[in-house]
């Protein structure tokens, strides 16, 4: 693997290895490539309302800064903590509530109508009429909803236990099952692996119709800040919009997770942004896949 700085770019030749041969890389070429992503995205970003966790598709953790909720008080200076506080990150766990409805009703989706604030959708307007794909990529809080509402909550957490996932506690009222308010938390680590699961399941006819949400979000949908940055159809991308878990609280966490490239992913990247929307966050999500060199072909 070749590493080269030019500018504030990092390229990276792991992202041209065919995956098949990701594996075979030795040690220490990928901790060559570990120690300079770190190190780009902490000059590049070292802003201390980003937070990341930077994986290789075998989930294990490439770089990551991800400080404890106490936000303004913590001096520059001060070190990170690793990624094991569970938050909740919002529309993040949409796709599991998808797999998870899927499992229930053999493969079948509905199609739902959002008729947006009346719905109890964040987009006032409404989506319209849509089916699974289309929920993904604009996370409609009124599909989720409906699929929430048909949901055996005891099988459910067994498919969740299956990614490695906690799953909303149960006593969680069943908004919490598309991510609305604090019911469900997850460990950001264990979140990005079940991502990376749901990505090697593709071949299952729910999973991938996930994941072609997932390049519509990316494209055109709430994570469309990947596309911008990237150019269109180069990676799966999810949003979520979270209740702020800092202290002094900001008016929300905004998540991204995004998978590059889109076909045969070998980097998984989470960020959080403090006092930000899930929109906003993927501006910042594709700023860093292309600060480590995605797209640069």
């Amino acid at each position: 693997m070749r590493v080269v700085f030019e500018g504030m770019l990092v390229f990276v030749a792991l992202l041209l290895i065919p995956c098949s041969q990701c594996q075979h890389q030795d040690s220490a070429s990928a901790g060559i490539f570990s120690q300079a992503a770190q190190a780009s995205l902490d000059r590049e970003f070292s802003s201390r309302t980003i937070s990341y966790l930077l994986m290789d598709n075998f989930g294990s953790v490439l770089a990551e800064r991800w400080p404890a909720g106490i936000y303004p008080e913590l001096p520059s200076a001060s070190p990170t903590v690793p990624s094991s506080e569970a938050i909740a990150p919002g529309s993040l766990v949409k796709p599991f509530l998808a797999i998870a409805y899927g499992e229930q009703q053999g493969s079948r989706f509905p199609i739902v109508r959002c008729t947006g604030t009346s719905s109890h959708c964040w987009f006032p307007a409404g989506h319209g009429s849509l089916g699974l794909e289309g929920a993904i990529t604009q996370s409609c809080n009124t599909y989720f909803l409906e699929l929430a509402a048909g949901l055996d909550r005891r099988r459910a957490a067994q498919t969740f236990a299956r990614y490695g996932l906690a799953g909303p506690d149960p006593e969680a009222p069943g908004e919490a099952l598309i991510g609305l308010g604090r019911g469900w938390k997850e460990n950001p680590i264990a979140l990005a692996r079940a991502y990376l699961q749901l990505e090697k399941e593709k071949q299952h006819p729910v999973q991938k119709r996930i994941l072609n949400g997932m390049l519509g979000s990316a494209e055109r949908g709430t994570a469309r800040g990947v596309d911008a940055v990237l150019g269109r159809d180069v990676a799966l991308a999810k949003t979520g919009t979270a209740a702020c878990s800092h202290n002094p609280a900001g008016a929300a966490d905004g998540f991204t997770i995004a998978l590059y490239p889109a076909v045969e992913p070998r980097l998984l990247l989470l960020v959080r942004v403090h006092d930000a929307t899930g929109a906003a966050s993927a501006k910042v999500a594709g700023a860093m896949l292309l600060s480590l060199g995605a797209n640069s072909r």
